[in-house]
């Protein structure tokens, strides 16, 4: 019995009605054409391709780069009762085996996976023996030059129609402008596509801008106003930890997350997370990707964003319930002077990138004209250390030789495992770095003596209190010193695809690389320019980024309304308040937290320029 996109829209979700344009896009792809959507954060994307695999017999092969979104799908999907699996090398190859097995014979409707997948060549031929109805690109701008996230791995899915030309495709992705969306079109190779875009205004999203020269006080000052469920978006990894840490000092119930947390710690935080209306998150832009949790009422970001389209994704997570939502940006002039400087001082000049290029040849003692044949082991740090090579000048270009097709980068995940090879006994009692490693691994690894344990880098360095690089460091001194076997998780080699050009690299090559850089600077001072003007409404600066056209101001952002989160201040109740009793700043916001922080300092230095109170340095205010 075959059900209609609605039927199963109720039975499976519960919903009675779709939002615009699901119905159009599941009908398109249904009928076997190829597609592409563009749907804000929260717009229903996975619905999209979830229901037409439902209304047909047949597998629908997902792709996504984002193994933490599949699992979480694919969770949501089994607890509906819909049949989904996921391919990972995490898994087991017999467990591999058995879910194709399991989607050959029908018993997985939709099959989930890594871009990196398709150029498996086994993958590929096991595709043949399925009935596979269409495919589904998640976060298809990856595929893009001209888009925000541009992933090498997705160049290879170009394969998928050279596999099957008649199977359609659907490309999905939140953020694209028009020139992106031309490209993804073009790279996948998709014929007489359907284009469906929704328009991207949040109307309950109001986008602010706060200047300011103490972003923790001013974080405070917020949340202080009120207790609600807010993502706070760090740069580091170690800014989530201190972050988290000062907001639990200060009564809140905060927690931090970054990408380098284990599976199982990971799940637990967002798990307690969705579930909280008062939980703060601190976490880097690592949190929120397919994370459903409507509730968030306010998006903090401490720092400034790369391109508006990472900052339209990640401010876009709150308010996904259609009620009233803020993300708030800190920012000062140092923020912009330091990023302008950091992004050129990471660019290599067309000398730079020369040496670099010539350098990876001369590595692995390739002529010119000549092309290396197989997979080479390949270090990027010792690469660097050998030559004194700045990291992030090597890796944009490698990132750029792998996107031109030039290299390819294998990089093979398998468990790290971990022996000792000492008697308990004889472990060294000396107080170094190194030897506390050893000794954590002995406490705390049941039959690490007996034979290999599996370890998790991330998890370990996180109790140890000290960076992976450092623990991976300790653990080959010690598999050198045999007190310990120590085996690697990742194998990294490379590829070269293409013989070696110098006339090329020195013309070519450079043009294309010195394009795409001045494309990254030119998104930087875009970021830039959204957040200084103060003239344009937020929300129209950000539709018109994307080719979207608005002529209703939003009413609502830091241009339409600065005062938005402030009361009528009346200055007399300020003035009591103040000379009542010495008072500090951070005691007059307390006091007055309902009231926008620069109408209080107006406020202030009216009633000090009138000389009815007078201000103490450091930070005293008095009658």
């Amino acid at each position: 019995m075959h059900f209609s996109a609605k039927e199963i829209l109720k039975k499976y979700w519960g919903y009675d009605e779709f939002r615009s344009p699901q119905a159009e896009i599941i009908e398109t792809i249904y009928s076997g054409k190829d597609c592409f959507a563009l749907l804000p954060t929260g717009g229903g994307k996975s619905l999209c391709f979830q229901i037409p695999i439902l209304m047909q017999k047949g597998i629908c092969v997902v792709i996504s780069p984002l193994i933490a979104l599949m699992k979480d799908q694919i969770q949501q999907l089994k607890k509906r009762g819909i049949k989904a699996e996921l391919l990972s090398s995490e898994i087991p190859l017999p467990d591999q085996e058995r879910i194709l097995n399991n989607c050959r014979f029908g018993k997985v409707k939709l099959l989930y996976v890594s871009p990196e997948r398709i150029e498996s060549e086994h993958f590929i031929e096991r595709l043949a023996d399925l009935n596979l109805r269409y495919f589904a690109v998640d976060e298809a701008h990856c595929i893009s030059e001209w888009g925000h996230d541009f992933r090498p791995s997705y160049l290879r899915l170009k394969k998928l129609k050279e596999f099957s030309p008649s199977t359609p495709i659907l490309a999905l992705t939140a953020t694209a402008t028009q020139k992106t969306i031309d490209d993804i079109i073009k790279e996948l190779q998709l014929s007489d596509c359907r284009i469906f875009r929704k328009s991207l205004e949040r109307e309950n999203l109001a986008y602010r801008i706060c200047k300011t020269d103490d972003k923790m006080n001013d974080l405070l000052y917020f949340l202080r106003q009120k207790n609600e469920s807010s993502i706070v978006f760090a740069k580091t990894r170690e800014e989530t930890y201190e972050w988290a840490k000062i907001l639990n000092e200060k009564s809140f119930d905060a927690d931090f997350f970054h990408a380098r947390l284990s599976p199982e710690e990971k799940n637990e935080k967002q798990k307690t997370f969705i579930h909280s209306d008062q939980k703060i998150l601190v976490s880097t832009n690592a949190f929120g990707m397919g994370i459903d949790k409507p509730n968030v009422r306010r998006v903090y970001h401490m720092h400034t964003p790369n391109t508006i389209e990472s900052y339209f994704q990640e401010v876009g997570r709150a308010g996904r319930d259609g009620k009233f939502a803020a993300g708030i940006l800190f920012y000062n002039e140092r923020d912009k002077k330091n990023s302008l400087q950091s992004f050129k001082a990471s660019n290599p000049d067309k000398n730079e990138f020369l040496t670099i290029v010539l350098k990876l040849y001369g590595y692995f003692q390739i002529a010119n004209n000549e092309l290396a044949e197989g997979q080479k082991g390949f270090s990027e740090k010792k690469f660097r250390e050998v030559y004194h090579f700045h990291k992030q000048k090597v890796r944009l270009i490698l990132q750029f030789l792998e996107k031109k097709e030039i290299i390819k980068i294998h990089k093979n995940q398998r468990q790290s495992l971990v022996k000792i090879l000492v008697r308990n006994t004889d472990l060294p009692n000396i107080h170094q770095p190194k030897y506390h490693v050893l000794d954590y691994l002995a406490r705390n690894f049941g039959g690490i003596f007996d034979k290999p344990q599996p370890i998790d880098e991330y998890r370990v360095s996180n109790r140890l209190k000290i960076s992976k690089s450092l623990l991976k460091e300790y653990l080959n001194e010690l598999n050198e010193r045999s007190l310990i076997y120590y085996r690697d998780a990742t194998v990294v080699k490379i590829e070269f695809l293409q013989p070696r050009d110098d006339n090329a690299a020195a013309v070519f090559w450079w043009k294309e690389f010195r394009e795409q850089q001045l494309l990254k600077w030119k998104r930087l001072n875009d970021i830039f320019f959204f957040i200084e003007n103060e003239s344009v409404c937020k929300s129209q600066l950000l539709l018109r980024y994307f080719d979207e056209k608005s002529k209703r101001r939003c009413g609502i952002c830091s241009v339409c309304k600065p005062n938005l989160f402030s009361q009528e201040l009346e200055i007399q109740d300020l003035y009591k308040f103040v000379t009542s009793a010495v008072r500090t700043e951070i005691e007059i916001l307390e006091g007055f937290k309902n009231f926008d922080r620069n109408i209080i300092f107006q406020s202030l230095q009216k009633l000090i320029d009138e000389e009815k109170i007078k201000f103490t340095p450091p930070n005293f205010y008095s009658r």
